[in-house]
């Protein structure tokens, strides 16, 4: 009887163990950010329309969250102001337009060139204008792609150049993203490109998924649109496949939401995305230029996402551009990944 009790605690205690450490790993997968108020001016200088439908702080990201529920990966985006549907798009929201990257494999400085001062990858200048570069064929998980605006990091060719396709495929792989969609006019520098991007958007995830493909077909396998996403309060939410994002722990995973407004009859080169003008109008941000050179992003995720007032310099900084004289880009704003604290800094902060 002894040695059956003590077989059948042991048992217990074993289970106890497993469901514990479950429990413990189930609430590792957690992610969250913080963003500072009044800091939903883009660059420093962007204004809202002046339709009374964009109220202040609409535009506004106080925060963000990703959460690992099982094989379900839930986002969620705070905003300073109460979100409306005046277009009565059914999703709860209308206005806002929600880019969340994620570098899910870390790059080393040295993997890659970063644009010079007073540069713009050809890549960049083509997502801004919604074309392809002409050295830009980047395959993208194996496949030849001869659309779309986006360009992996390290993976453009000299013109002429006849690299293995296999080769390139694999480099595409690795490598990430340094182009933004495009319409939002942003890039991010080598070490911080991006493996996935999750699309929050008002519209149908058809009509999201069809714009992806005319616009962004080089990216298509990168982004993810979510069978629907609601907003409530003042949150939006969505949750997608964990396999969609691939593998390894989001915890140590880099991140940069961009916040843009949703348009739903955008400009030939724009993935929904509306134009920031140089000066507002009844649907027009201002603040921005008529060209293609300005960032269309009202908000970033800056510094160390903790939502500290230097942030909002930190985001000005890095949304900060060039144009040329005809209004194409001589540098683009340039992102960077944020990134939850390692342990030990998250301890010394305690």
């Amino acid at each position: 009887m002894g040695k059956v009790w003590w077989r059948a605690a042991a048992g217990a205690a074993a289970l106890w163990v497993a469901a514990a450490a479950a429990t413990t790993a189930a609430t590792a997968q957690k992610v969250s950010f913080k963003d500072p108020t009044g800091d939903d001016d883009g660059s420093g200088k962007v204004t809202y329309p002046t339709d009374p439908v964009y109220k202040p702080g609409s535009f506004d990201m106080t925060g963000f969250g990703l959460k690992v529920r099982g094989d379900r990966v839930e986002v969620e985006v705070e905003m300073a102001a109460r979100l409306e549907d005046p277009w009565k798009t059914g999703s709860g929201f209308s206005l806002q337009m929600v880019f969340v990257f994620i570098q899910t494999r870390p790059r080393k400085p040295e993997a890659g060139k970063a644009p010079e001062e007073g540069e713009s990858t050809e890549a960049g200048k083509a997502a801004a204008a919604g074309e392809t570069p002409a050295t830009g064929k980047t395959p993208e998980a194996g496949k030849a792609v001869e659309a779309g605006g986006g360009k992996a990091a390290g993976a453009a060719s000299p013109a002429g150049a006849k690299a293995a396709p296999a080769a390139r495929a694999a480099e595409t792989a690795t490598a990430g993203f340094t182009d933004g969609p495009p319409g939002l006019g942003i890039q991010f520098g080598p070490q911080d490109a991006w493996d996935r991007c999750i699309i929050l958007s008002p519209e149908p995830a058809a009509r999201v998924r069809a714009e992806v493909e005319a616009k962004a077909a080089a990216m298509k396998d990168a982004i993810v649109v979510p069978a629907r996403v609601r907003g409530s309060g003042r949150t939006l939410s969505a949750a997608v496949d964990r396999k969609a994002l691939g593998p390894g722990d989001p915890t140590g995973w880099g991140y940069q939401v961009v916040i843009a407004s949703s348009d739903p009859y955008p400009a030939a080169g724009s993935l929904l995305v509306r134009k920031v003008n140089e000066t507002a109008s009844q649907h027009r941000f201002g603040g921005g230029t008529d060209g293609d050179c300005a960032p269309n992003a009202l908000d970033v995720l800056a510094g160390s996402g903790k939502g500290d007032p230097q942030e909002v310099e930190e985001q000005h900084a890095m949304l900060q551009y060039e144009c040329n004289a005809d209004g194409s880009p001589k540098k683009l704003a340039t992102l960077k990944m944020i990134r939850l604290p390692k342990k030990k800094e998250k301890e010394d902060d305690d």
